[in-house]
């Protein structure tokens, strides 16, 4: 049963942030006039579908003189979605004035950028539902990798020790910890340290890094680590939910950026079979762990569409902003040139990220996730 359950709650994470993306594409679409022929739920071969209020089992059972209404399908491979409209490739364009690239160039970003948005609304909504409901998370400031060379393992700071106070403030978020060595460059400060059952003080300077232009000292948090849970009114909800929503956006960026100014492979990155794990695993600790998760992967998708990767969204917007820039129609061959690179990135990207997948998995990292025990409310 645990393992139905599981499966389920991986299908309604998959299935709701791929529809949520899609429906922001599907009504801005149709807020232009543009037709759309098909939104699908998946990949690969339709399994069932419908158009209008015709439901059929196969695409090839759509009736004849329906083709300017939307497919509505689903499909096998649940890992995405897709909405097709017509004209939406230069090549296929005629020109008709419902196609997509009939519309100015400004439309066509309304239209694509809707897909992102609709992942940050539905995230920043969730969010704030978790909130309300069961109060503010903020992530517990426990070391989970300490950096050689660096102010941290000079000083002493091992992996396991959580920072319970600086200079004497007491620390209950990581994102202070983060904001207090920023601002002290050079400047000594006095880490509490919870090491086993004791309590440590640990004097760091943080150092400024050319690399990633910042004071730092050199650690990495344990994101698996227990957090803290803090009640709050609804006010204080909207402001906690949208810095959630800048949290888990600029977090990622940030650790990118760092790992590509480090020349480093970024070990930390996950794909489908890691996703999909951690929805198990979430789903496992109940509806405050899952909805919280959700919002997180809806802000990465929003995030990693907006990328300026050709292929994707953000490749798409960088396109159009091109064209209203410098007033000329673009260049088909560029675009496909453009659109293969980055469709060879994006599978490289998750190739790597699912080695890193099966690395875990063999090294028993969720067999030690599992250990850790759920936090306050969370049953």
């Amino acid at each position: 049963m645990t393992i139905v359950l599981g499966v389920i709650a991986v299908m309604v994470m998959f299935g709701f942030v791929v529809v949520i993306h899609e429906t922001g594409h599907f009504f801005i679409a149709k807020k232009m006039k543009v037709r759309v022929m098909n939104f699908s739920l998946g990949f690969g071969p339709e399994l069932f579908g419908w158009t209008g209020k015709k439901f059929s089992f196969g695409s090839k059972s759509q009736d004849k003189g329906m083709e300017d209404e939307t497919r509505y399908s689903v499909r096998p491979i649940p890992f995405g979605g897709f909405v097709k409209m017509a004209g939406e490739e230069i090549s296929e364009s005629t020109g008709a004035s419902d196609e997509f690239f009939s519309k100015k160039w400004y439309e066509r970003i309304g239209i694509v950028a809707a897909g992102p948005a609709m992942n940050y609304i539905s995230a920043f909504l969730i969010f704030m539902f978790v909130i309300i409901i069961w109060g503010v998370q903020y992530q517990r400031p426990v070391v989970k990798f300490v950096e050689k060379d660096m102010p941290a393992f000079s000083s002493g700071l091992e992996a396991g020790d959580e920072i319970v106070a600086i200079n004497g403030e007491t620390i209950e978020d990581a994102h202070r910890v983060s904001e207090m060595v920023k601002s002290s460059e050079n400047n000594e400060l006095l880490f509490s340290i919870k090491r086993d059952d004791s309590i440590l003080d640990i004097r760091i300077t943080p150092e400024y890094d050319k690399k990633v232009k910042t004071a730092r000292i050199g650690i990495v948090y344990d994101m698996a680590s227990e957090p803290i849970t803090v009640k709050v009114g609804p006010v204080k909800a909207v402001k906690e939910a949208f810095n959630q929503v800048v949290f888990w956006t600029v977090m990622p960026l940030k650790y990118l950026y760092m790992k590509l100014m480090l020349f480093e492979a970024p070990a930390e990155v996950s794909g489908p079979v890691g996703i999909m794990r951690a929805a198990y695993f979430m789903a496992k600790l109940g509806p405050k762990a899952f909805l919280t998760f959700i919002a997180i992967v809806s802000v990465a998708l929003g995030m990693l569409n907006l990328l300026p990767i050709p292929i994707v969204d953000g490749g798409h917007i960088m396109f159009y902003l091109f064209e209203g820039i410098s007033g000329r129609p673009l260049n088909t061959k560029v675009i496909q040139f453009a659109n293969s690179v980055g469709f060879a990135l994006l599978i490289t990207l998750m190739v790597y990220a699912t080695y890193q997948d099966i690395k875990r998995e063999k090294n028993g990292f969720w067999k030690k996730i599992e250990t850790v025990k759920p936090a306050d409310g969370v049953k």
